[in-house]
């Protein structure tokens, strides 16, 4: 099954370079933004199926689109 995740963020820019950098990541804001939620989003899904019934899952990226830019 695939499911289409399609979301808007407000963040605080300047917060995020500041955070970026200390990370010693140089990528852009958008990017890091757009990898971080949805790699731990599906992190996070696959750790509760697994604590929940007990089988192991393995949630794929079928398409990366990061649209146009900020």
């Amino acid at each position: 099954m695939k499911v289409r995740v399609d979301c808007t963020l407000e963040i605080d820019q300047e917060v995020m370079k500041t955070y970026i950098k200390d990370m010693g990541d140089d990528e852009a804001i958008k990017e890091f933004v757009v990898r971080y939620i949805v790699t731990s989003g599906i992190m996070c899904l696959d750790e509760g199926i697994k604590n929940a019934i007990g089988e192991l899952h393995n949630t794929h990226i079928v398409k990366w689109d990061l649209g146009k830019g900020l």
